[in-house]
């Protein structure tokens, strides 16, 4: 567990440069408790070098990283006790069996993980595979076995990537209601990087979103839709709507959406001021919506993507 008053991680300032490469500009993130996490960002944003940085797989050109009040940089063994990290593709020994491989990874562990081997086989869906050859193994049933290690220290973070790739839908549904029982029953924080849309606002507490090194959005997905107002405006005269609409000066953001479409965002004024203000100016104005967006609708807005993954 974490110590008493400490985040399970707390990252300040974290900066990672190579060569002339900024890949972090000065990140700031602190998962206070347990949960699940998404960490969202298109290819290049930062995602992979922040996980190696809370891993000590890298060293960060600046700040620091602490999982339950460690320092990864100088406390690194306490630190790393305290994680549990299941990557895209995991490696195991292919001529040895589930559990065997497990057994062998808890060696490394060390403490009194090995007990745990059944109980963690049961818990990803493999107490009947835990005996075959991992050869033999589906590339679903690897993502399995990879929770299964990850899991063996009884870490207090645990970082994945890609958590559901490869599996079938019924896997998918498993993991998506596994993930929230383990940060609920086992006291820990999540922090998975997915580029399912649909899967993270359906698992995560919360979402944050980096693009080009620094964290541009971060809270619970309903909250993230409801920091700007988005407003979609159709009328005969679009064009002289946003030139009126631009003297209003308590809308963030006004473009043309299409040939009769005007679309506001960060608006301050309601739907029926809009209207009215455009009326008085002798704009004929068929519809006026507010509209909520999507989780997916927030991300390309905020990276300027067409895609979720990296």
């Amino acid at each position: 567990m974490a110590e008493r008053g400490e985040p399970i991680l707390a990252i300040e300032g974290l900066r990672k440069e190579f060569g002339r490469l900024a890949a972090l500009k000065g990140i700031d993130l602190v998962l206070d408790g347990p949960g699940v996490y998404g960490f969202l960002g298109p290819n290049g944003a930062g995602k992979t070098t922040t996980f190696k940085c809370v891993c000590a797989l890298l060293r960060p050109t600046g700040g620091r990283v602490r999982v339950g009040g460690a320092d990864v940089q100088r406390d690194t063994s306490e630190a790393m006790a305290k994680i549990g990290v299941q990557f895209d593709a995991p490696a195991f020994y292919p001529y040895l069996s589930g559990s065997e491989n497990l057994l062998v990874f808890s060696k490394w562990v060390g403490g009194d993980c090995e007990r745990s081997i059944p109980e963690l086989l049961a818990l990803v869906g493999l107490a009947e595979a835990g005996r075959k050859k991992v050869a033999a193994y589906s590339w679903g049933m690897k993502q399995r076995l990879g929770l299964a290690s990850a899991l063996l220290a009884d870490p207090r973070l645990v970082l994945m990537d890609e958590p559901t790739n490869g599996l079938d839908p019924a896997g998918i549904a498993d993991m998506r209601s596994l993930l929230p029982r383990l940060a609920g029953e086992r006291g820990m924080a999540v922090l998975l990087s997915s580029h399912r849309m649909d899967e993270v606002e359906q698992v995560c507490d919360r979402v944050i979103i980096i693009h080009r090194g620094e964290i541009v959005a971060d809270g619970a997905p309903r909250a993230l839709a409801a920091l700007e107002s988005l407003i979609e405006i159709r009328c005969a005269d679009p064009l002289r709507a946003v030139e009126a609409l631009r003297e209003r000066g308590d809308i963030a953001s006004i473009e043309r959406a299409g040939a009769d479409t005007v679309r506001l965002l960060g608006s301050r004024a309601t739907t029926g001021e809009v209207n009215r203000f455009l009326v008085e100016r002798g704009i004929l104005v068929e519809q006026v919506l507010e509209k909520r967006e999507s989780l997916e609708e927030i991300f390309f807005r905020l990276t300027g993507t067409g895609d979720g993954r990296g």
